[in-house]
C-alpha cells in the first residue's frame, strides 16, 4: 500500500450535500458552460451563415465533447491517430521492378473473322432450339 494516501471522509448530510455541491460545480464549470458557450457560437455562425442549422444546448454538449476529445489526441507528442509514409524506392528497386514489367509478355487478343461467323451460327442455332 501507498505509504501517503489520502482518503476522503464524508460524514453525514452536511458531508454529503458538499460532496453534491462539488460534483455539480465540476459539471457546470466543465461541461454545461463550455456547452453553452460552443452553442451559442454555433447558432452564431448559423444565423450569419444560414448554412448549416442551429443547435440546442444537448447539440452543445456534443460539440463541447468532441473539441475537447480532438485537443486531447492531438496534444500528445505520441499521436494515437497518426499517419505512415512508405519509404521511396531505390535506383535499383525501380530498375528491377522495370525489368520485370518489360520481361512480361502481353498476349494480344484478336478476332478472326471465322470467330464472328462461327458465332453467329451458334446464335442462330440456339434461337432455332428455343422456337422449336
Amino acid at each position: 500500500m501507498k505509504k501517503n494516501m489520502k482518503v476522503v471522509q464524508i460524514n453525514g448530510f452536511r458531508g454529503l450535500f458538499l460532496a453534491i455541491f462539488s460534483v455539480c460545480c465540476l459539471i457546470a464549470g466543465f461541461i454545461a458552460f463550455p456547452a453553452f458557450l460552443t452553442m451559442h457560437a454555433w447558432n452564431y455562425l448559423s444565423l450569419k451563415t444560414g448554412s448549416f442549422p442551429p443547435i440546442e444546448l444537448l447539440g452543445g454538449v456534443l460539440l463541447w465533447a468532441i473539441i475537447a476529445f480532438s485537443a486531447y489526441l492531438f496534444s500528445k507528442r505520441n499521436f494515437i491517430v497518426s499517419f505512415n509514409t512508405q519509404q521511396e524506392l531505390s535506383d535499383d528497386e525501380i530498375k528491377e521492378v522495370l525489368s520485370k514489367i518489360q520481361s512480361q509478355t502481353v498476349k494480344s487478343h484478336s478476332i478472326l473473322a471465322k470467330d464472328i461467323h462461327k458465332t453467329e451460327e451458334n446464335i442462330e442455332n440456339k434461337v432455332e432450339q428455343k422456337v422449336d
